[in-house]
């Protein structure tokens, strides 16, 4: 792979640093699903309404952050590696609940 300048490595570290916004956007979108299902998690006096606005906006930062991911990934000419991108473990407190042992010990 040849480098002009490190144009391509500056711009392959764009290209990471869009997909980490994009997986932020992803979570946040699916926690203010979440919080539409989940009655330990949804806030006092959120009205349905209000939700909606919630998860319309988180969507369209997603929908955001995903497309200018995609268009660094073209220009860049491919999908470079995660380098460590992850997310936490959800916050929701019923899926922190004990669960049982399972049957295969």
């Amino acid at each position: 792979m040849v480098q002009d300048g490190g144009h391509e490595s500056s711009l392959e570290s764009q290209t990471v640093a869009a997909h980490r916004a994009y997986v932020e956007a992803l979570a946040a979108w699916e926690k203010v699903v979440h919080m539409a299902s989940c009655p330990m998690c949804r806030p006092e006096g959120l009205t349905d309404k209000d939700h909606e606005r919630r998860c319309d906006s988180a969507e369209l930062e997603k929908e955001r952050r995903r497309v200018a991911f995609r268009d660094l990934c073209d220009e860049l000419g491919y999908v470079p590696e995660g380098r460590g991108i992850g997310l936490s473990a959800p916050s929701c407190p019923a899926g922190r609940r004990v669960r049982p042992p399972s049957d295969t010990a």
